[in-house]
């Protein structure tokens, strides 16, 4: 009896870790192509800010929604860069466009990180 509990957890195990791969790997699309996109919207108009952009969004997404390394850290990394790219593009802060690039790539971000856990889990019951 107890080893046929055993048996069906290890089959429910191989079968959620199965959905998580296949999750990672649509999403090791997705997440450059987001980046991308956000980083034309957001960045500083000039293409060292749009490359640093897309650069810092595809690690950020790739470590909170792939690997998932600690949200926080990377909302502070992420906010880091923007002050960062806000400083270096306009010698200065200027705080209009600092609010706006912070506020979305933040927002993505956490979308990203936030969102894993329910993609598993909806991807979970769809196949059950």
């Amino acid at each position: 009896m107890q080893q046929q509990d055993q048996k069906e957890m290890f089959d429910i195990l191989d079968q959620q870790r199965q959905n998580q791969l296949k999750v990672d790997r649509v999403l090791k699309i997705v997440y450059p192509i987001v980046a991308f996109l956000l980083s034309v919207i957001c960045a500083n108009l000039n293409w060292q800010s749009t490359l640093g952009t897309f650069v810092i969004l595809t690690i950020a997404f790739y470590a909170v929604g792939i690997k998932r390394f600690t949200l926080w850290h990377w909302l502070i990394i992420t906010t880091l860069y923007v002050f960062a790219d806000n400083y270096f593009s306009f010698n200065g802060i200027d705080p209009t466009r600092l609010r706006f690039q912070l506020i979305t790539m933040i927002i993505f971000v956490g979308i990203a990180g936030i969102s894993r856990r329910y993609i598993d889990r909806w991807f979970m019951k769809k196949s059950a």
